[in-house]
């Protein structure tokens, strides 16, 4: 059994850890999946996903689309298969009626892998299976987070 079969609350320590359950988590994770990431700015969003492109095999440099909302990758597994990951930041997105602007549900393929940050701001236009992922720092040290898995919903 991998971690992350039944898992609801796991712990990491820094930002390499949390990395790693990132990647992790990728090698799980079938195509067409939505992984909803949410937690406070800072709480390392943007490090689990690039561990999550580490998982596919991306090569390239993974960075937060915070003013693109999407960026897309592709990766090669072990076994070379292609895998895509559509990465978005939805932070900026003050309304989901602007989603539909930048081909929202073209994303959505039932190839790719879709890792959403913010997921609260896609409103009802999030697919219904997905799998929530949130991350919160522990109080009182700095880089200690406690990750939470759920399956279904897309974040508050």
């Amino acid at each position: 059994m991998n971690r992350w079969e039944g898992a609801t609350r796991l712990e990491s320590r820094n930002e390499s850890e949390t990395a790693d359950l990132g990647r992790q988590l990728a090698e799980t994770l079938p195509p067409g999946s939505v992984v909803c990431l949410d937690g406070d700015l800072g709480t390392g969003k943007t490090v689990f996903a690039r561990g999550m492109a580490i998982g596919f095999g991306v090569r390239e440099p993974v960075t937060s689309p915070t003013f693109t909302l999407v960026n897309s990758y592709e990766g090669r597994l072990p076994d070379g298969s292609r895998r895509v990951l559509h990465h978005f930041d939805l932070y900026r997105i003050m309304d989901p009626e602007e989603l539909p602007g930048i081909g929202w549900d073209e994303y959505f393929d039932g190839e790719a892998v879709c890792l959403v940050e913010w997921p609260g701001n896609a409103g009802c236009l999030l697919p219904a299976e997905n799998l929530l992922v949130r991350i919160m720092r522990v109080a009182g040290h700095d880089d200690h987070r406690v990750i939470s898995v759920a399956t279904g919903g897309g974040g508050d």
